[in-house]
């Protein structure tokens, strides 16, 4: 039998944890009023602060964030704690948009992003384009959400576990309770994600760095031994930072998800407080996290490229040798990274099969459908989504990176129909749709050809600001002609805030 690197307990925790992620499935269909999209996407537009933040904490702090900070600590040393500022964008721009746009969505019933976009501007066209871009971007991340949690789990079980055996029996896991809670079991399951994780980074943590002169001594040698990772960043690094400041605030602030579940707030109090509470959560989780890295650089000498991913799994494996609570908390901190790896898919996935259904299909064939008839749509179209992708992460020699590399550049460019759409009654269909080809034209043509950052910029930055310019200037030529159709906008809109 293949050695189990963090013994049976890891592995039976993780099952025992996937079980109950089926029990809440059952108690959340019960708790299910009827199967119209609202109830099933949404959660019957019930959740209150407690479990909007957890959910909201579990969708923009990704098993792929847990992983790959750390490694990227290890590489860059202290400068990448800026990466709190990367995190803390995203609240930054909810904040742009989401309370009022929470308000219109009350008003109004929006289940899906589409909803918004057809309401504000009146154009099923745009709503489709903006329809697909979503699609292309989400559906790349739910793959490397499935690659990445193969990987992660054959690693745990120190390969007893195969890496194809972990990404079909967990994405099964994924559809069950998801096609049979919707939104609450999607929910819910966030909530018990964060708790484990939360605690597990805490409580290994406080053990590790009180009572020690682990950082210090770490800091000291890698001042003595690599002193390029404990020095003040350059020019070019600096503008790359701020680039990946609007670049991640604005794209994951647009994520499906991110927007349903904005929809899905119980009250706008709920909402504000929500967001209260995930202002601190980078201090907390990404400090944790970028220490592990740094704690690392000493500890674990010479890795290089992709093997510096491994960076966290190997420093924990190390920890939890050492006593039976950093065991415990090594295990809380491992099926953590699993169940956010499984609720960032999950969420992706309720989101993908809502657009497919609503604003792409639904636009045409299944307008005139019944909701209940969407909504089991939409569970049909999950199953088809993840078997399809599950048999594109088995292929071998799979070369789908670029366009996984495409998902922010491409999905920032929607960012203007939401925060724009709030702010300027001016902004209008046509200005939306010119900036948001131009934007994508640029992006994507940037990084496709190798040009990902520009003098430090992302290519995507650089497409948003294209976007910008060309969507405002559109606007404001055609504002005369388009003053007829500005009452399909929300007149009430800036009152409703």
């Amino acid at each position: 039998m293949a050695d189990q690197p963090y013994g049976p307990g890891a592995l039976l925790f993780l099952v025992a944890y996937l079980a109950f992620m089926i029990v809440l499935s059952f108690k959340a269909r019960s708790r299910r009023r009827d199967n119209s999209m609202s109830s099933f996407y949404l959660a019957g537009k019930n959740l209150g602060a407690l479990v909007l933040f957890f959910t909201l904490y579990a969708t923009q702090y990704s098993g792929n964030t847990l992983i790959g900070y750390p490694g990227e600590a290890y590489r860059l040393g202290f400068a990448w704690i800026m990466s709190i500022g990367f995190m803390m964008s995203i609240v930054v721009a909810y904040l742009l948009f989401a309370p009022p746009l929470y308000n219109a969505s009350r008003q109004w019933h929006f289940v899906t992003p589409g909803d918004w976009i057809t309401h504000r501007f009146g154009s099923k066209g745009l709503t489709l384009f903006a329809g697909v871009l979503f699609v292309i971007a989400i559906a790349n991340y739910l793959l490397a959400q499935l690659l990445a949690v193969g990987h992660i789990v054959s690693g745990l079980s120190g390969g007893a576990i195969p890496f194809w055996a972990g990404v079909v029996v967990l994405a099964a896991i994924i559809l069950v309770y998801e096609t049979i809670g919707g939104m609450q079991a999607v929910a819910w399951t966030d909530c018990i994600q964060g708790l484990l994780l939360f605690a597990g980074l805490l409580g290994m943590l406080a053990a590790v760095i009180p009572g020690s002169d682990r950082l210090g001594e770490a800091t000291a040698w890698i001042i003595a031994n690599q002193p390029e990772k404990a020095a003040l960043p350059e020019g070019d690094t600096i503008r790359t930072w701020i680039s990946t400041i609007l670049l991640v605030g604005f794209a994951a602030a647009v994520y499906p998800q991110a927007i349903q579940r904005i929809f899905a707030a119980r009250s706008t109090r709920s909402l504000k407080r929500s967001f209260t509470f995930m202002a601190f959560m980078p201090l907390v989780t990404i400090s944790a996290v970028v220490l592990v890295g740094i704690l690392a650089v000493p500890q674990l000498t010479g890795l290089q490229g992709i093997d510096t991913d491994q960076v966290m799994p190997r420093l924990l494996r190390v920890w939890a040798a050492e006593s039976l609570w950093l065991y415990v908390m090594t295990v809380f901190v491992l099926t953590g990274i699993v169940a956010a790896i499984m609720s960032t898919a999950d969420s992706v996935l309720l989101s993908l099969s809502s657009l497919l259904v609503k604003d792409v299909l639904g636009r045409f064939r299944m307008g005139s459908l019944p909701e209940e008839r969407l909504t089991a749509w939409g569970k049909r179209l999950s199953w088809a989504i993840m078997a399809i992708l599950v048999l594109i992460a088995l292929t071998p020699d799979l070369t789908l990176w670029g366009l996984i590399e495409l998902k922010m550049e491409v999905l920032i460019q929607t960012a203007p129909l939401f925060v724009l759409g709030v702010l300027w009654p001016r902004f209008n269909a046509t200005g939306a749709a010119a900036g948001m080809a131009a934007g994508t034209l640029l992006a994507g043509g940037l990084t496709l050809a190798g040009l990902g950052k520009v003098w430090g910029w992302h290519a995507g930055v650089l497409g948003l600001a294209l976007n910008v310019i060309v969507g405002v200037a559109v606007s404001r030529a055609g504002r005369t002609q388009q003053n007829g159709q500005d009452s399909r906008n929300p007149r009430p809109f800036r009152q409703a805030e």
